[in-house]
Formats: structure tokens, sequence, C-alpha cells
């Protein structure tokens, strides 16, 4: 019994410490994957002076998607494995570097939500905490509650 539970408690442990390198060993991917769409982004706002910031973040977005788009259709297609015959194979190092792309992305979009879409998502709430509570002051009648 003690030694089942040693085990398993080791193969716990391999499993969490191979997962933890190989997590140490994409962040530097997904950390110039970062890098790589702000400097894209600082570029497309100093090409575009005369347009706003969210404009130059829309373009990032634009180009991310025909990039996943075009790299997604040649693994698919081209490289390999094709999906339908060999489902749950392990993945190709291009794989791994369109999901670090991917996640790099993921990360500036984040960012850009946080910087340009919190204040509207919060004019929006307030918006709708407010008719909430207008409709609940008022009657089925339409005339306002007077205590």
């Amino acid at each position: 019994m003690t030694q089942c539970c040693f085990l398993r408690v080791h193969t716990l442990f391999f499993w969490f410490w191979s997962f933890h390198r190989m997590a140490l060993a994409l962040c530097p991917q997904v950390l110039c994957s970062l890098g790589g769409w702000l400097s894209l982004y600082i570029s497309f706002c100093r090409l575009n002076k005369h347009r706003s910031y969210e404009w130059s973040c829309r373009l990032v977005t634009f180009t991310h998607g025909i990039l996943s788009i075009g790299l997604s259709a040649y693994i698919g297609f081209i490289d390999g494995p094709w999906p339908f015959t060999h489902p749950g194979s392990p993945n190709t190092p291009l794989q791994v570097h369109v999901l670090c792309l991917t996640l790099g992305y993921f990360i500036f979009d984040l960012g850009c939500i946080w910087r340009f879409a919190w204040r509207k998502s919060i004019k929006k709430y307030h918006a709708w905490r407010s008719r909430c509570s207008e409709e609940r002051q008022l009657k089925h009648n339409g005339h306002l509650k007077t205590h």
C-alpha cells in the first residue's frame, strides 16, 4: 500500500515537474510574441497618427486574424498531421510556435480590452443598472411610486 501511494505521488510530482519545465521553456516565446504584437501596435500608432489608438489596436487584431487563419490552414492542410485521421497526436514544433504566438496576442488583447473597453463596459453597466432601478420604481400603469 505504501509503495503504491509512493508511486502515485512520484508520478504526479514527475508530471508536475515536466509541465513546469515545459511552461518555463515556453515563457520566452510567449513574451517575444507579446513584444512583437506590441511593436506592431506601436508602429501602427506611428503610421496612423490621425487615427485613434483603438484603431491601431483593431488593426493588430485584424492582422492576428489573417495570420492565425493562414497558419492554421497551413498546419491543418499541408504540414499535418491531419486532425481527422490523427486526433490527439503530439503537437509539432510549428503548432507549439503558433500556440505561443496566439497566447502572446491573447495577453496583448487583454491589455487592449482593459485599456479601451473598460470605461465603455462600466458605462453600459451603469446604464443598465439605472434602467433596472427605474423599472422597479414604475407601477404597472406607468406612474411612478410616491414612496
